[in-house]
């Protein structure tokens, strides 16, 4: 049997759940998801497209408490998820010394602790159904440091270690939980960072006055090179893959 026809045996009618799905990488999860016949909820503040989602819910996720009650309301109409697929993420640009307190909780309440919510909304399903798995979108600045970059790169080890560590409480119930740690991927968030038309070249080549290594593979990734490396994860044909953090960035942090 073929990787293609697996995937769609596994996915077909499958509820999951993908946030940031407005654009980028969550659009493109979305997307691929779709495709394979899952049923996809869909989580963000803004959508570009949803005729690839199921059911787009409209949410704020810097809004905890809001945040919680939607998805208990998910949950009991009996919309847990198959896959819980944490993409959203928001960047503040700034060094330590004139970065605001609101910059900083921006960073750590939608890159994880809007992260733990949806963990913690989905466990006792997941725990009770002994299936499915849960990935999450890190970052390779997880681990590296970044300069002005350090709201940013103190959420995503924060997230990566709630996962990790959500990943060893439910392994006894044969639920996966990983990490999917991109680099620099064309997304918004990227070109956002940009100042002219050279971005992208001057991310390949590195800011050695920035202690920034470039990409050996010279190229930025795409959305989808990322989205295809969390469909295979999340699903089955990676069903002895657990509390590991893969890391796709082109070398760049090797």
């Amino acid at each position: 049997m073929s990787f293609d026809t697996q995937l769609k045996t596994e996915y077909q009618d499958k509820v999951v759940w993908v946030t940031g799905v407005g654009q980028g990488i969550g659009l493109s999860a979305a997307q691929h998801f779709s495709k394979l016949g899952a049923k996809v909820i869909g989580f963000d503040k803004h959508f570009s497209d949803t005729t690839c989602l199921y059911k787009s819910v409209q949410c704020d996720l810097a809004k905890l408490t809001e945040l919680e009650a939607t998805l208990s309301e998910l949950v009991a109409q009996g919309l847990a998820p198959y896959n819980l697929i944490n993409v959203a993420g928001v960047l503040e640009f700034e060094t330590i010394e004139h970065l605001s307190l609101a910059q900083w909780m921006q960073c750590q309440t939608i890159n994880n602790s809007a992260v733990f919510l949806f963990i913690k909304a989905c466990y006792e399903h997941f725990k009770t159904t002994q299936q499915g798995s849960i990935v999450t979108v890190g970052s390779n600045a997880a681990n590296t440091p970044r300069q002005k970059m350090a709201a940013y790169c103190a959420s995503k080890a924060a997230v990566t270690q709630l996962t990790l560590t959500a990943g060893l409480e439910l392994a006894n119930y044969g639920v996966r939980c990983n990490v999917i740690a991109p680099g620099s991927t064309l997304t918004p968030m990227q070109t956002g960072m940009w100042r002219d038309e050279s971005g992208a070249n001057n991310v390949i080549a590195g800011f050695p006055q920035e202690y920034k290594l470039g990409i050996p593979l010279q190229k930025i990734a795409t959305v989808d090179e990322i989205a295809r490396s969390i469909v295979f994860v999340a699903s089955q044909l990676s069903s002895h893959t657990t509390m590991q953090v893969i890391t796709i960035d082109g070398g760049a942090t090797f």
